[in-house]
């Protein structure tokens, strides 16, 4: 199936390709997504007249990526309370919405599709790395602390 990408998909094309995917993943990624539409001819010349504007409109989401994450960045470390055990392990875990939650209550909107937990889900008290990842082009490493709510 040919598309036309609305904006750039990691390792598949950049804004104004047509790139050749296979249906499944038209059908239940990037057409959903908003990040691709189907190649026809009507389809070509809407994109062809209006790739500048589509151009300004990712550069508008990217400046406002770059925003969200420099307001992040001057938070040092987002501290999360939760019940632990004697030996630090925590009675359920924390995952990427109670930090986006977290972020969110620090005055910052952060949807949890944003947050990446490269080692899963949090488990012991302490502190740990996780990604914010708000635009293809934009990621920042936050430092979140867990504590224990005694």
């Amino acid at each position: 199936m040919q598309v036309i990408l609305l904006s750039t998909v990691k390792k598949l094309g950049n804004l104004g390709e047509l790139v050749h995917v296979k249906s499944g993943y038209a059908r239940n990624y990037l057409l959903p997504q908003g990040k691709a539409i189907l190649a026809t001819k009507r389809n070509i010349e809407i994109v062809e007249s209006q790739k500048t504007k589509l151009r300004e409109k990712i550069a508008n989401k990217l400046n406002i990526a770059q925003s969200r994450a420099s307001k992040i960045k001057l938070i040092e470390s987002i501290i999360i309370r939760s019940k632990s055990g004697e030996e630090g392990k925590l009675f359920g875990s924390i995952g990427s919405r109670d930090i986006a939650e977290a972020i969110t209550l620090l005055g910052v909107a952060v949807n949890k599709n944003e947050i990446r937990l490269p080692n899963g889900v949090l488990r012991h008290i302490g502190r740990h790395q996780v990604i914010f990842y708000p635009h293809n082009e934009v990621s920042l490493n936050i430092n979140v602390d867990i504590v224990s709510n005694s």
